[in-house]
């Protein structure tokens, strides 16, 4: 009786397979195979015929080829019984199988591969390890546990690479740089009372918001249009002229119209009336 581990559900085959004279006691050279001489049974089933039958290999000698196909070898043991049904020529003789490498396989280990497969559950438990890991116990100097820890204090130098980003909170300070911040990411929690003063603003990000006050509709929610800040004021300092009823109102340059009102006079052409278009 011989003993094989094979992958499960994978076709393979046994060469050099010996089987013994019952008269001599020696190897049978060029035995008789015939069909019916090797019964399979699969996880204790019923016993079938192998699918492939047996052959001498090499040719008039003692070593027997045994091919399993991959059907016969899905199960998690395969018992292959080897009996002479015309006579007896050969000892009757048993070899067993058990399949390794698939969840439903008598050994989910692959014994044959390079490199060992964790199962998921395997995964979750280590990786469930790691995140559990106190960071008391990873403080050498330089490593990756060091710079894992510290998040919980200060980040130090930039968050960039194939981090990317930080989701969450970080009790502590950053100092470095921030990339970007996601839409939304700045709330008004977030500052402290006078935290935007004068020289937390530069001349530019200054002028920036200045010019947006002068761009902002005065019916409020939103910006531009003709009816801004920015219009309602150039009537007091920029160029104004009355042109046959047409009002016009200059931009800075005193060249270019930024808007025109329709006018209505009385006799001796005063303003009775302002519209603007």
């Amino acid at each position: 009786m011989a003993v094989y581990y094979v992958e499960y559900g994978t076709a393979w085959t046994l060469h050099g397979y010996q089987l013994v004279d019952r008269s001599t006691g020696q190897y049978k050279t060029t035995p008789t195979l015939a069909t019916g001489d090797f019964k399979v049974e699969k996880d204790g089933g019923a016993a079938a015929n192998l699918t492939s039958l047996p052959s001498v290999s090499p040719a008039g000698g003692s070593s027997v080829s045994i091919s399993f196909s991959k059907a016969e070898l899905q199960c998690k043991q395969l018992t292959l019984r080897i009996v002479d049904a015309a006579g007896a020529e050969w000892n009757d003789d048993c070899i067993h199988i058990f399949t390794v490498g698939n969840a439903t396989a008598h050994e989910q280990f692959n014994r044959f591969h390079a490199t060992v497969a964790l199962s998921p559950a395997s995964r979750q438990e280590v990786t469930g390890g790691v995140w559990e890991e106190l960071r008391t116990n990873h403080l050498g100097a330089g490593s990756f546990g060091q710079g894992v820890s510290s998040v919980q204090g200060s980040v130090s130098g930039n968050v960039a690479g194939s981090v990317g980003s930080v989701a969450g909170n970080v009790d502590g300070s950053v100092t470095g740089s921030v990339g970007s911040v996601a839409s939304g990411g700045i709330t008004a929690a977030s500052f402290a009372p006078d935290a935007l003063s004068a020289p937390a603003l530069s001349a530019a990000a200054a002028q920036k918001l200045a010019d947006e006050i002068l761009n902002r509709n005065l019916a409020g929610g939103g910006s531009g249009n003709s009816r801004n800040v920015r219009n309602a004021l150039r009537g007091l300092r920029n160029r104004v002229k009355n042109q046959g009823g047409t009002l016009s109102i200059y931009e800075e340059d005193d060249t270019t119209i930024a808007w025109t009102a329709a006018t209505t006079t009385a006799a001796g052409d005063p303003m009775t009336e302002l519209d603007p278009t």
